[in-house]
């Protein structure tokens, strides 16, 4: 087959066995890989019954079906599992060198079946895989584990490993590959699955033969013809990071503010933490991942005061508004410090802070107190709290033993009027955007597979003036919920490709079109395959993941957000009106899915899709 092997790596850590399973050339064009295949794979063995924490969780590494071709931005890596935070479906997805460096070695990917009794990591190269003992890395975090695994395989090998978050098992833990650059994988506490399997790492070593491309040259020529509309587009994103939206998105509405309170003007804090600011004080250099020109990675370095001479991977704009803005914080140094801790400790920046700011407004409100904050006082903007907190939460120490459950079981055991304060859908805690004025937003969270996700539709990005003529969509109206339903579904499909590929959603906003996407998988499979093929493999993906959850008792119950995050929906109007605003957003949605009102797949779509329920 061209683009790949049809190989994926069965390690068993229960019985310490090794074995090469062959993949089935249908399976590919039925789902791609990635995400894709995962979720056929998983749903096919039933984890979805699994204990998340449990031997039986599979645990799934997988490169998309385009990485580590020669295909702008075909980088990306899926970690595919049942979820300890939100106990569902559970995915994240990170770029870097890891899973092109994984297919140069000969393998589309690695299937972790059970548990190891001691701690232990995956050594893999061209030919050769093995289980080798870590005991003495457990304990130790990302950056000090990533370097000592260098030293004990190969200079130039690339690893994936756990912190101190994944060992203690919190529910946020994230995966980080690419030492101090940091590439993570940190939504849905997979870092916490590897944990429980006491694997500390996956290393690999490239080398082998060169993954075989169907029409090399085509490809070539196409890609070239789409080069000027990506340094185009994406043009601020080369110069500032994703960092850049902070500033116009205070100015729109759009920045969360203090726990996601809506009416909070914060221009002069927002500039003070952007990405701009840090281009003109920190930024030492940018990389990128491979086979991208983008370049939108952003190394920093802290000159003076307490925290100088810290040298990392600039945060995103996640991270800047999660620890900045909704923590009400515009000392930058500290959020930089912040993004430095989670991914040495290994720990989701996006879940770390939104659950800072729910216990720093439960603080406030006298639900908690600094008694039982071993003294630290939660106040907004206070950078010694949130430094010391983040490390309760990587040691699961205090207080932070319950905030490394997530905002949600934290609301829970805190009580009163907590689960008032707290935000997130489906347990996973949102992204650091207001569902106004890009009110899709609100319903993608709700409907995503894996939780509270922005980047399972992008939805939001259409709304905001990135055309989408293939789907129909030219200018969107973000603050009517007409249309919405439809919109999401479409979306939520074309950036499953995206994810089943391997390819970062900065091309969306380069206008990458499913027309031009196929050309890319024909060029480099041989598959015929045009804009309808492509879109339908999106639909498939997304009802199979959908299927998983069902299995986990999801219903339209569930299809919700949080009372904190409807409240910030529009800006008029009552809770009860915001949320029959919401309602008829996700009717619709149901409609254009094909799926009845309780949210399950209706007979056409399973039929359509080879899915038994």
């Amino acid at each position: 087959m061209f683009a790949g092997w049809q190989k994926i790596i069965t390690v068993n850590l229960c019985n310490r066995k090794v074995s090469v399973a062959d993949i089935d050339e249908a399976l590919y064009k039925n789902y791609f890989s990635g995400s894709g295949l995962a979720a056929y794979i998983l749903y096919q063995k039933g984890t979805y019954a699994a204990e998340p924490l449990g031997p039986d969780n599979d645990l799934i590494f997988i490169p998309g079906l385009l990485t580590g071709t020669p295909t702008y931005t075909a980088s990306r890596t899926s970690l595919c599992a049942k979820s300890p935070l939100t106990g569902i479906w559970g995915e994240t997805n990170f770029g870097g060198y890891w899973g092109s460096t994984l297919k140069a070695a000969g393998y589309d990917g690695l299937w972790v079946i059970g548990s190891s009794e001691s701690p232990v990591y995956i050594w893999i190269r061209p030919g050769k895989v093995e289980i080798r003992d870590a005991q003495d890395l457990w304990g130790k975090n990302t950056f000090e584990s990533e370097k000592t695994l260098r030293d004990k395989t190969h200079e130039k090998a690339r690893v994936l490993c756990i912190g101190r978050g994944g060992e203690k098992l919190a529910k946020m833990a994230s995966v980080i590959s690419e030492g101090l650059k940091a590439r993570a994988g940190g939504r849905t506490g997979l870092g916490a699955v590897m944990g429980s399997k006491k694997l500390k790492a996956v290393v690999v070593l490239g080398g082998g033969t060169p993954i075989p491309l169907y029409n090399p040259s085509a490809h070539n020529g196409c890609l070239r013809d789409f080069l000027p509309s990506i340094k185009q587009f994406t043009l601020a994103h080369t110069q500032f990071g994703t960092a850049r939206l902070v500033v116009p998105k205070e100015a729109i509405g759009g920045l969360p503010i203090k726990n996601f309170s809506p009416g909070i003007p914060w221009p002069e804090g927002a500039l003070k933490i952007s990405g701009q600011a840090i281009a003109q004080t920190i930024r030492q250099k940018d990389y990128s991942c491979y086979y991208c020109p983008i370049k939108c990675g952003k190394e920093v370095k802290i000159p003076s005061g307490p925290y100088a001479g810290l040298v990392g991977r600039g945060p995103e704009y996640e991270t800047i508004a999660g620890f900045g803005a909704n923590l009400f914080n515009d000392d930058l140094e500290s959020i930089v410090t912040a993004n430095y801790l989670c991914n040495d400790y290994g720990l989701d920046t996006i879940s770390a802070s939104i659950t800072l700011a729910f216990a720093s407004e439960a603080f406030e409100r006298g639900l908690i107190t600094g008694k039982d904050c071993d003294g630290l006082e939660l106040t907004w903007g206070d950078t010694r709290a949130l430094l010391g907190m983040l490390r309760k939460i990587g040691e699961r120490e205090g207080i932070g033993d319950l905030l490394a459950e997530g905002s949600r079981m934290a609301a829970r055991r805190i009580g009163g009027i907590s689960e008032e304060l707290v935000a997130h859908a489906k347990g996973l805690e949102p992204s650091t955007t207001a569902p106004t004025p890009t009110v899709s937003l609100a319903l993608n969270w709700a409907t995503s597979n894996r939780g509270a996700c922005h980047l399972e539709a992008f939805s939001h990005i259409v709304e905001g003036g990135v055309p989408f003529e293939e789907g129909g969509y030219d200018k969107v109206d973000g603050y009517t919920n007409e249309g919405k339903g439809r919109l999401v579904m479409v979306m939520q499909n074309y950036m499953a490709v995206f994810n089943a590929l391997g390819l970062c959603k900065m091309l969306f906003s380069a206008r990458l079109s499913p027309e031009r996407m196929g050309h890319w998988v024909h060029f480099v499979t041989g598959w015929d395959m045009d804009r309808a093929n492509i879109m339908n493999i999106g639909d498939r993906i997304y009802n199979w993941k959908r299927a998983y959850n069902l299995k986990c008792g999801v219903t339209r119950k569930d299809d919700v957000i949080t009372p904190k995050l409807l409240a910030a929906l529009k800006k008029e109007g009552s809770l009860e009106e915001k949320r029959n605003f919401f309602e008829k957003m996700l009717v619709d949605y149901y409609e254009e899915r094909g799926w009845n009102q309780q949210g399950i797949p209706g007979p056409e779509i399973l039929q359509k899709h080879g899915l038994k329920l």
